[in-house]
């Protein structure tokens, strides 16, 4: 699946970028950033919001991202949620 290119004018922001990663206890940790405009995430356009909060299934590592988004009234789509 293709990820979104976060540096593309043409994508619309503001937007979730989230990377869901499998730990060695069979959960799930999930990392999640604020992009506020297009940019390479080293010159400030994205901001960390959650960093490795603990989720017992994959699915509910997406919700905590869905949800995230719904609190943070920005965009989130399946091409911005990564799996490490």
């Amino acid at each position: 699946m293709p990820h979104t290119d976060y540096a593309d004018p043409e994508t619309a922001f503001p937007r979730l970028e989230a990377r869901v990663h499998k730990t060695d206890d069979d959960a799930f940790s999930v990392r999640i950033w604020r992009w506020e405009k297009p940019g390479d995430g080293r010159r400030g356009e994205r901001r960390q919001i959650v960093k490795d909060k603990r989720a017992e299934s994959y699915d509910e590592a997406t919700q905590m991202i869905y949800d995230c988004a719904r609190e943070e009234d920005v965009i989130v789509e399946p091409d911005d949620i990564i799996d490490e």
